[in-house]
């Protein structure tokens, strides 16, 4: 709080005008108006406020007006006797105010104004996630993206569109859009809730007639790599390095790769090399799906697997994109496999051996 001067008059306009900037903010009292300040910071500004305890407060506080000159003094006396109105019976108008623009936000917020709010406010959430959470929500909900959220969380909204989604593109697509949309309206509502209540509706698919109802069944995957495939699948991605028209060398080595320790797609393809060390034969996963750092061993041919790697900067499998390669495999191979069904096909295998 500025430094208090003890300078009272009756506030006109003229005297107001008189009053000059100091090195230090000063406030003058108006004798008209017990309660009414002018306060004058070093910069010339000068505005009008209520300087009082709401009752029932420990401290006073200071309700802006106006700046001095803006409105007639006899307009600046009505408003403040609608503040001190408000403060005898305990209200501190400031309060009031930061309510009603929390409202007024809520209502404008926009899909694409709380997916933002949403991942700039989760400094946990991986870059994979954000990722995801956007190409579900842009590509889903796109005609949604600049209408209010507070609208499109309805039970009768909500329905037709994941009844939608799961006609148009199926239903595993729909529940996941339908997840990243609740997630975004959870924190919404949070983030938006006053003291009168949340100004963004519930999820309102919460029943569990209505859950069974609403979500679509999944079945979980279980496709891998069978005993009986792993030879030809094995003998197909060492085709890659003669006859793959892209980088064979890199596409085999990296799915052999995977098959051999069960990672994930993106914990393979973005290990690098200061995490490996050859010497101890072990490396380094950091921050896994569950953020936490795994260390594992090499085995030999893991050994030889990362030696046949032209580089020792940067990343092991420099790659952004496995499907082509993934493609070929398939297709020359016959059999269908994705980079995940290699990790089930490590953990399955793995188990078999105890």
């Amino acid at each position: 709080m500025s430094k208090a001067i003890v300078t009272e008059f009756k506030f006109t306009k003229a005297r107001l005008e008189q009053l000059t900037a100091r090195d230090q903010a000063y406030r003058v009292k108006d004798s008209g108006l017990k309660g009414l300040i002018c306060r004058v910071r070093p910069s010339g500004t000068k505005s009008l406020e209520i300087y009082k305890k709401p009752k029932g407060a420990a401290s006073p506080v200071c309700v802006r007006i106006c700046a001095a000159g803006d409105l007639p003094i006899e307009e600046v006396h009505t408003q403040a006797y609608k503040i001190l109105a408000q403060m005898r019976k305990g209200v501190n108008p400031n309060e009031v105010q930061k309510v009603k623009a929390v409202k007024r936000k809520a209502k404008g917020l926009t899909l694409s104004q709380a997916l933002d709010d949403y991942i700039e406010g989760d400094t946990d959430l991986k870059a994979s996630t954000v990722n995801r959470y956007r190409q579900t929500i842009n590509k889903h909900l796109s005609h949604w993206m600049n209408r209010p959220l507070a609208k499109l969380i309805d039970m009768q909204t909500l329905i037709t569109l994941q009844k939608d989604i799961s006609e148009r593109v199926g239903p595993i697509a729909a529940n996941n859009t339908m997840r990243a949309l609740r997630a975004i309206a959870v924190v919404a509502r949070e983030v938006s809730t006053t003291k009168d209540g949340p100004s963004i509706p519930y999820w309102p698919i919460e029943s569990k007639q209505l859950k069974r109802r609403f979500w679509n069944r999944e079945t979980r995957r279980d496709n891998w790599v069978k005993p009986d495939q792993l030879k030809d699948w094995w003998e197909t991605t060492e085709r890659l390095s003669q006859d793959y028209a892209g980088d064979g060398d890199l596409a085999r080595d990296y799915l052999q790769f995977v098959i051999l320790t069960g990672l994930r797609r993106r914990e393979a393809s973005g290990l690098l090399w200061e995490n490996v060390d050859l010497t101890t034969k072990t490396f380094k996963v950091l921050d896994t799906k569950n953020s936490s750092d795994l260390e594992l061993p090499l085995s030999d041919y893991l050994v030889e697997i990362l030696l046949r790697r032209p580089s020792r900067k940067g990343r092991v499998f420099d790659l952004e994109e496995p499907k082509k390669f993934v493609k070929w495999v398939r297709e020359q191979s016959g059999i269908y496999f994705t980079v995940h069904d290699l990790r089930r096909s490590f953990i399955t295998h793995a188990e078999k051996q105890d």
